[in-house]
């Protein structure tokens, strides 16, 4: 096989299956505002399901970060889809208790599939393209984003929004089985030597032992809520304070998720190429700003194009990070530990959504969208210190 191949094949993959599950991840907060009154709720709660996939997604991945590596991690990324698939039909029900449930499926499908997708590419990618490749992978992300934010709302006003999610559910079905064609070539990338134990401490001490990583995890979290306060509440803000329509609100947040898609490649390529991944990162925080400021300054008199614009950079800045974080986080697994270092690392990142998603929510109903956007851009300003700080650490030991 020759080293292209080795790793074009699995990037095509593993972007596949992100994007579904990510379809499966967005969805839901994209429907909100209608299904969510005829489950008898405020669209105020639009931040409990979130909480709740992104709870079951902080302990599956850390929890299963060496079980994926120890088996067939194509395999173990199949398994994911199909339980997005699982998730996305217990939603369409419209029973808050298989609500509940259909969330915490897709939390469990999410949560492992960056440690399974970067102890992959981490072995069949040349170090210098990997910031590339795993942003490539990474727009799998955006990707799932811009189909709920394209497909959902057409789907509902078509039919209905458990029919939309019912539409999720079978695109991940038929993923599975796709993906079943090639999953026995990649038993060769299972590591007997990797010990199977569901842990909780130990992977992120791994990390926080790191000076380096611990920098990196500072950038990293704002960055995560910046991306969530993006996707999640977007869509319900463009309604209630704006005054668009949802297949307008809709077709922002797929532009922004587009934007954060292409972002990825580009950013993957820049630093590959030009810059150093802390450099991209350190931009893309100061991008995520003032995309956050801006957004905070939205009013109904805004033209329709400058939202549009704003999303774009929104989705750049916000959403255009983790591939060129990723690839420089499994680069800097001490030991060549690369999936417990990316699944602490998701540990706390999925945690971070968890509350972040939370506090967004309580700000807005006690203040306004207009105060947690504001906020949001002064958030994403630490991340600048962090990268900064991540930097003198990494020339103190080149120099050391």
């Amino acid at each position: 096989m020759s080293e292209r191949a080795a790793y074009v094949g699995p990037t095509i993959l593993l972007t596949l299956i992100q994007a579904m599950i990510s379809w499966a991840v967005f969805a839901p907060p994209v429907l909100a505002k209608q299904a969510l009154p005829e489950m008898g709720l405020d669209p105020a709660w639009i931040g409990l399901q979130p909480t709740i996939l992104f709870t079951a997604a902080m302990f599956s991945g850390m929890m299963s970060a060496g079980l994926v590596a120890r088996f067939n991690p194509m395999r173990a990324s199949q398994a994911m889809v199909l339980l997005c698939a699982l998730g996305s039909a217990c939603i369409a029900t419209g029973n808050l208790a298989l609500v509940a449930l259909g969330s915490a499926l897709i939390g469990a499908g999410l949560g492992p599939a960056t440690p399974a997708s970067s102890h992959i590419l981490s072995r069949t990618t040349p170090r210098h393209l990997q910031p590339l490749v795993f942003s490539i992978k990474q727009t799998g992300v955006p990707i799932g984003g811009a189909m709920a934010g394209f497909l959902a709302p057409p789907l509902m006003l078509l039919w209905d929004w458990q029919t939309a999610m019912l539409v999720v559910a079978m695109a991940c079905l038929i993923t599975a089985v796709i993906v079943e064609i090639w999953s026995r070539g990649y038993a060769q990338h299972a590591d007997a030597s990797i010990r199977v134990k569901l842990e909780l401490i130990g992977p992120v001490r791994l990390v926080l032992q790191s000076p380096i990583l611990r920098w990196m995890l500072a950038g990293c979290v704002p960055l995560v809520i910046a991306q969530y306060a993006l996707t999640t509440f977007i869509v319900l803000y463009l309604q209630e304070d704006i005054g668009l329509s949802v297949v307008t609100a809709g077709a922002i947040l797929a532009v922004a998720q587009a934007s954060g898609g292409a972002g990825r490649i580009i950013f993957g390529a820049i630093a590959s190429r030009y810059l150093s991944p802390l450099t991209t990162l350190l931009a893309l925080a100061l991008l995520g700003s003032l995309a956050a400021f801006l957004t905070a300054s939205f009013t109904a008199s805004w033209p329709l194009a400058l939202i549009y614009g704003v999303g774009v950079i929104f989705g750049a800045g916000a959403a255009g990070w983790n591939g060129v974080y990723l690839a420089e986080a499994a680069r800097r697994a001490p030991g060549g530990e690369v999936s417990r270092t990316t699944g602490a690392i998701g540990f706390i990142i999925f945690g971070a959504v968890v509350i972040g998603p939370a506090v967004f929510g309580a700000v807005v109903a006690t203040l306004s969208f207009e105060m947690a956007y504001t906020g949001i851009g002064f958030l994403v300003l630490t991340s600048v210190f962090s990268f900064l700080r991540t930097m003198k650490h990494i020339r103190s030991d080149a120099n050391g």
